[in-house]
């Protein structure tokens, strides 16, 4: 009985491995993260596309991830063109309109960046910046902290532009005076752009925040968000995680 009911159980495992393999990628989409998420060659590389990969593998899935600019892939999520979205933080607008997992994916220092020299500096407190242009991200949000006081006018002037590296070349050229970005994402920025002598982190992180992969309201979409949980609290059980984690760290710190 034992193993005619092992041989059932394996017959029935392939079988589920095989419908999972005939079922469509899942359509991701994300933006140039880096050192997060970036693209290489035809693929997506970095920690959070590595951390979604090994997730929906564990979740039997097989996925399709896209780049597009932040407020484009934001558009096709909430259009349903796309079932999921990586990585962005939660926000009460967000929060009606998808569905996110509890589980996030990356934690992260948001830090102001200057030009060395500049006689703008943060200090801690956001007084320090009042009269200073400060450079965005469009449809980003920088954490509860930030998001308030640009909000209620703390700052002279909020420049957006569509990129980071947009953004970082128009605080070399003068155009703003601070940039405020994740700290790793920010200095692999400036790296690319060679600026690494020309611009440095002012003062303590503004916030650390959460990010998180977003799906649609779409019933099969939002089904994806407790599978991912699982999945997410298996890599943390086995160990998986902190492997991804640390092989990225090492990673990010040899550049």
């Amino acid at each position: 009985m034992f193993a005619r009911g092992l041989g059932a159980a394996v017959f029935f495992a392939v079988l589920g491995q095989a419908a999972a393999a005939d079922q469509a990628p899942v359509r991701l989409a994300t933006f140039e993260y880096p050192p997060y998420a970036f693209q290489a060659g035809a693929s997506a590389q970095g920690l959070s596309a590595d951390l979604v990969r090994e997730a929906f593998a564990r979740m039997g899935r097989r996925v399709s991830i896209e780049f597009y600019p932040l407020n484009r892939g934001l558009k096709l999520l909430e259009a349903g063109e796309v079932s999921g979205f990586f990585t962005i933080k939660k926000t009460p607008e967000r929060i009606a309109k998808f569905v996110f997992p509890h589980k996030p994916m990356i934690r992260q220092d948001y830090v102001f960046f200057i030009r060395k020299g500049s006689r703008v500096s943060f200090t801690g407190s956001f007084a320090d910046l009042s009269a200073a242009t400060i450079g965005v991200v469009m449809s980003t949000s920088y954490g509860q902290r930030f998001d308030e006081a640009a909000a209620r006018g703390a700052f002279a002037k909020i420049e957006a532009a569509a990129s980071y590296e947009q953004i970082f070349r128009m605080l070399v050229g003068e155009r703003v005076d601070a940039v405020i970005c994740s700290r790793l994402v920010g200095l692999e920025f400036i790296r690319r752009i060679g600026a690494t002598g020309r611009v440095e982190i002012s003062g303590p992180p503004v916030e650390t925040t959460l990010s998180y992969l977003a799906f649609t309201a779409k019933k099969a979409d939002a089904a994806l968000a407790p599978a991912f949980d699982k999945a997410m609290e298996a890599m943390e059980r086995d160990g998986s995680l902190n492997r991804i984690l640390e092989l990225h760290e090492d990673l990010i710190r040899g550049r």
